[in-house]
């Protein structure tokens, strides 16, 4: 029920609009008609005003725009506004007509003059004060607003019964007001010293509010109000810089842009609107300017003024119209948008940038600064995600507003996401800035694999240090509490067995034998450390032949499953030392890996040899590894070592299924 009590209200509310805003243009009619017939002598210039032109339009938009929105409180005061500019200048023509010809004219011709006082003041003070403070949604920015809101209408009707009702106004040529309240004269002076400063004050507190509304709003109401400041900068522009018929045609741009704002923001943009007109104004000064040395310079010459000084200037304004308007569109697009017109030089930069940056994370930084300058975006954030650490992050502008995500994608893999924000006023990016935004994620891409690979290159460093200051802890532990203690124990045997060979040669013998199984001990220790350090299978029988004669039960004559399957090609022997003991150390812990974990039932280990790598390939038909099982110390061992050379090592899913371990040794400047 109060839906259906609410649309009807709407509804009669739309139609009482239309029947005012019909009536007030019937009333300008009548009016223009009454102005034309009056003698041209004693005519008033009735276009000196914008009412004659604003009325009509902006009575025509709000009323007809209603049945669209109905009961928008901005399209209701904008029919209000033109009714009445349509009242006042329909009186002004039809005032004029009656008292051109006699000092007493009819009545109708009296009101219309009465009119005249005042109805400007509903038309012209709204505008100035209440239009503002509750465009575009018909509310106003906050509470706060609400006593200027309620100093605004109450100056409107103090306004328009002040003028109406006494002669407030200088007279000048009008009649004098033949309802005039004379008792109220006394005071008219402190109305005029209150209301004088009071109407600007209001005007320009109700265009502050607007510009905050424009700060604190979103992309959406940006636009809307864009619209109507630009509409309004135009009409007041050309009101200095043009003659008065231009001015009156700008000036229907403000009841367009008002319409184009409630209703038809998303279908047009702004930023078009600005750029075709900021290219026409410099085109048309550019030309003006040709034109004008041209012809100046040949009337110097001739002396004199002639068609063909005017037909000369027209032909060089001709010639240069084309490059003026290519260089006039360029700069205008850069002013608005920066270089989203030139994706190639957009390119070129950001290529530059990366190219002559000192660090992964150095180029990063500098190419989201560039981007978010060359594109005049308000917001640029670059995230690249790394395995194991907090993520990259950097940004330009506020990270939130950064809203249009594209991934980073380096082959099959994403590295992270490039987030842009839309420009200012707008809630999306324009087709030709996603697809440029699309072209420089792809170079971001390699950017942030770069910085992914050397923070997995630091941590990977960092682990082999803190592995290396280990091993150096064991050996020192070994050399201290076993072989040192070992070889003291043996030269303190042997200086006893020294002493007692002549008087006990039964203990001096036993001194030595004990010195002699410590000293074979101290041995064992020593091989065993040596051995720790690199195998001495590779130096006996080579890297294949060592991977060969390693574990038992790993071989194919060994009992009981895997069956394990070693072959190599290529150049295996003579390889670098810390290639041969990386190559050595990941096929075994990748073997050791597929006998304990894998269930396979077979192992075929293929190591390649380059002329500028080592491949290693472990493909087992077990169970596979799950793909979110985390990597142990065996895997982070293997990816570190092949790390160290500047190889890889990658683990994944077998064709047949099961396991496949490939690694990638380079080898250097290795002979």
């Amino acid at each position: 029920m109060y839906r259906e009590r609410t649309t009807r209200t709407g509804r009669a509310a739309t139609l009482a609009a239309r029947l005012s805003a019909a009536a007030a243009v019937g009333y300008l009619g009548v009016g223009l008609a009454a102005h034309a017939a009056t003698p041209a002598a004693a005519r008033a210039d009735l276009f000196a005003t914008p009412e004659p032109v604003i009325g009509p339009a902006m009575a025509v938009v709000g009323a007809v725009l209603l049945g669209r929105v109905p009961g928008h409180r901005v399209l209701q005061l904008t029919t209000v506004i033109g009714c009445f500019a349509c009242v006042f200048a329909g009186s002004f023509g039809l005032a004029g007509l009656g008292f051109s010809g006699s000092d007493d004219p009819a009545p109708v011709f009296r009101i219309a003059a009465w009119l005249t006082l005042w109805t400007w003041v509903p038309s012209f003070v709204s505008f100035a004060t209440l239009f503002p403070l509750i465009f575009p949604d018909g509310r106003l920015p906050s509470r706060r607003w609400r006593p200027v809101a309620i100093a605004a209408i109450s100056l409107v009707v103090t306004m328009s019964l002040l003028t109406a009702f006494t002669d407030i106004q200088p007279e000048g040529d009008q009649p004098p007001n033949p309802v005039a309240v004379h008792a109220l004269d006394p005071l008219l002076g402190t109305f005029q010293t209150v209301l004088d400063p009071l109407l600007p004050t209001l005007a320009l507190l109700a265009f502050g509010s607007l510009v905050l509304r424009f700060l604190r709003t979103d992309p959406q109401g940006r636009r809307q109000i864009a619209w109507v400041g630009y509409a309004l900068a135009l009409a007041v522009g050309t009101s200095f810089l043009a003659p008065s018929p231009f001015v009156l045609v700008t000036t229907l741009a403000v009841p367009v842009a008002i319409g184009v704002a409630v209703v038809r923001y998303r279908l047009f943009g702004i930023d078009l609107v600005v750029n075709r007109t900021l290219v026409g104004a410099a085109l048309v000064a550019c030309s003006a300017l040709v034109y004008a040395a041209v012809v100046g310079w040949l009337g110097g010459l001739t002396s004199g003024r002639s068609t063909v000084v005017g037909f000369v200037g027209a032909v060089a304004v001709a010639a240069v119209f084309h490059p003026l308007y290519v260089r006039i569109q360029r700069g205008a697009d850069r002013l608005l948008n920066g270089m989203r017109g030139d994706p190639y030089r957009v390119l070129g930069r950001l290529t530059e940038v990366l190219r002559t940056a000192d660090s992964p994370r150095s180029a990063m930084r500098q190419a989201v600064t560039a981007i978010a300058a060359d594109l005049k975006l308000p917001a640029v954030t670059v995230q690249v995600d790394r395995p194991g650490a907090p993520p990259v992050v950097e940004s330009v502008g506020d990270p939130d507003r950064a809203v249009h995500a594209v991934p980073l994608r380096w082959h099959d893999d994403v590295v992270g996401s490039f987030r842009v924000a839309p420009r200012t006023g707008t809630d999306r990016l324009a087709p030709i800035d996603e697809a440029l935004v699309d072209d420089l994620a792809a170079q971001l891409a390699a950017v942030g694999f770069a910085l992914r690979l050397a923070t997995d290159l630091e941590r990977s460093r960092d682990r082999l240090v803190a592995a290396r200051e280990e091993e150096r802890r064991r050996i020192r532990r070994d050399l201290h509490d076993g072989i040192g203690p070992q070889l003291a124990t043996a030269v303190m045997a042997l200086d006893v067995a020294a002493r007692a060979v002549g008087e006990r040669p039964e203990r001096a013998a036993s001194l030595v034998g004990a010195a002699r199984s410590q000293l074979q001990e101290s041995v064992a220790d020593v091989r065993r450390i040596v051995h720790g350090l690199r195998p001495p299978a590779l130096d006996d029988l080579g890297l294949l032949g060592a991977l060969q004669a390693t574990g038992p039960g790993l071989l194919p004559d060994g009992e009981g499953p895997p069956r394990v399957s070693i072959d190599g090609s290529g150049r295996l022997d003579g390889l670098p030392a810390a290639v041969e003991v990386a190559a050595f150390r990941i096929t075994q812990e990748a073997m050791t890996n597929a006998v304990r974990h894998s269930g396979a039932a077979s192992i075929s280990v293929r190591l390649t040899g380059g002329p500028d790598a080592v491949v290693i390939e472990v493909v087992d038909d077990g169970r596979g590894c799950p793909a979110d099982a985390p990597a142990g110390l065996g895997l982070r061992s293997m990816r570190d070592r092949a790390a160290e050379l500047g190889g890889s090592c990658s683990v994944g899913p077998a064709p047949g299924g099961g396991t496949s371990v490939r690694a990638v040794l380079p080898l250097g400047g290795a002979p």
